[in-house]
């Protein structure tokens, strides 16, 4: 279970130590430092929506079951399961992240989203940073596009 972390604000830090790393490959190094809670919190938010649940050793309840969802035929039901999967896992495992708007689109909502599930999630950190994630689910791929 996650616990809530007091912030004041949204610092950049001066020294070489970072508040965390973010797990996408391709930055010098390796991994990507992170210097500020704002960047930290939304490679927190990528990691929790991309690990399926069950994928992490000792932690099987960590993630969520979304790849899964986005793939299902696309109606109002799937969307609030969708909406509940998302909620849920953020309020489980990252209580600093409060869900400002949570909008789900397909074909029905936007004719260019044909086979493809759009997904933006606004949120802000302990309420002093706002920000927002895209993720992208198309046929074509297995796997989902967080921006």
């Amino acid at each position: 279970m996650a616990y809530r972390i007091q912030t004041v604000n949204d610092v950049t830090t001066e020294s070489e130590i970072g508040l965390g790393i973010d797990l996408s490959f391709g930055h010098p190094g390796i991994f990507k430092t992170m210097y500020t809670t704002t960047e930290q919190a939304k490679a927190n938010i990528r990691n929790l929506l991309l690990t399926r649940k069950g994928e992490r050793f000792q932690l099987l309840n960590f993630g969520t079951d979304l790849l899964s969802l986005v793939f299902l035929p696309s109606n109002d039901e799937i969307k609030e399961l969708i909406s509940e999967e998302i909620e849920n896992a953020l309020s489980n495992w990252l209580p600093y992240i409060v869900v400002q708007n949570l909008e789900i689109l397909n074909v029905d909502d936007d004719p260019t989203l044909l086979n493809t599930t759009k997904i933006q999630l606004t949120y802000t950190v302990d309420g002093f940073s706002t920000d927002t994630i895209t993720v992208i689910a198309k046929e074509d791929s297995s796997t989902i596009t967080i921006e």
